[in-house]
């Protein structure tokens, strides 16, 4: 999920099209049928939009989050590259990801045991009611426990408690920087067991490149394998979207296509961008990305 900073105007519609500026003088936009939803949140101004092409989208801040289009590139890169890595990924901690996609993906893992931490319960009420499409009845799952509150000292209660966090967050602007500082990952690491793995999407490499170096750099501190992965979201600034792992034992590419296309059918995961060969793909890095990252 992403952001800009609060206190930004309504999404910025121009005719029938919605734009988001970037950096760099770029922009992007929809087409724009319906803004079906708005409000303010303590935290955020949300809104659901209904675009053409894309279905229903949510925007926080003015930044597009998701939409019901191409969510499935987000969170099936951000959820089955790290539960396949991990060889038993039963206790899993999902911090943000309001809108229910990431809990889906996880849910489709039959032995996990998934819980949600969001801080922000229009998000959730907003999403169930008018985007249903993008968590498909996760979010009632009687699987998952979903709770409305502050992410980060829930996981600093229970050191050692799971087997894989992901930090479905927005950017790093405003509230949500401390999500990707240095002791914000030295509590992930000790909330995980001794074998345990962490995923976070890493924002874009063409325009947060100073923000991803210091995201990957800030996990080696509290990590020992860190690794970076991109895919494609379509509706994200530049298309190209990256994630990062940082685990205390198993390395992403480890895991062999065999072993993950096993676990895909024993699951009966069915999935429209995930495979066990874009598994490793994603790690094979344009060298611009890798000069990022460190190597």
């Amino acid at each position: 999920m992403r952001t800009n900073a609060a206190g930004y105007p309504p999404v910025p519609l121009e005719g029938d099209w919605y734009f988001e500026t970037e950096r760099l003088g770029f922009a992007q936009g929809v087409r724009v049928r319906d803004r079906l939803y708005r409000i303010d949140s303590p935290f955020q101004r949300i809104e659901i939009l209904d675009t053409e092409g894309f279905g229903r989208a949510l925007v926080l801040d003015t930044a597009l989050q998701t939409t019901e289009g191409d969510e499935f590139m987000y969170h099936e890169m951000l959820v089955h590259v790290p539960l396949m890595t991990h060889p038993r990924p039963t206790r899993v901690l999902i911090i943000g990801g309001g809108d229910g996609g990431t809990l889906r993906r996880v849910l489709e893992h039959q032995m996990t045991e998934p819980t949600q931490v969001e801080i922000d319960a229009e998000v959730i009420d907003a999403c169930k009611q008018y985007a249903p499409g993008i968590s498909r009845g996760a979010l009632e799952d009687v699987r998952a426990r979903v709770l409305v509150e502050d992410g980060i000292p829930f996981m600093r209660e229970n050191p050692g408690g799971f087997d894989v966090v992901i930090v479905d967050s927005t950017d790093p602007v405003g509230p949500a920087v401390q999500l990707f500082d240095v002791p914000f990952y030295k509590d992930v690491a000790r909330s995980l067991a001794d074998d345990g793995l962490m995923a976070a999407q890493s924002s874009s490499p063409l325009f947060m490149a100073d923000d991803l170096r210091q995201q990957a750099a800030n996990m080696r501190e509290a990590f020992p394998i860190v690794r970076t992965y991109v895919g494609s979201v379509p509706t994200y600034p530049g298309a190209l979207w990256s994630y990062t792992i940082g685990s205390k034992r198993y390395d992403p590419l480890a895991v062999s296509r065999e072993v993950i296309a096993e676990r895909l059918a024993e699951n009966g995961i069915e999935t429209r961008y995930y495979s066990p060969e874009i598994h490793h793909a994603a790690f094979v890095l344009p060298p611009f990305v890798a000069d990022i990252v460190g190597g």
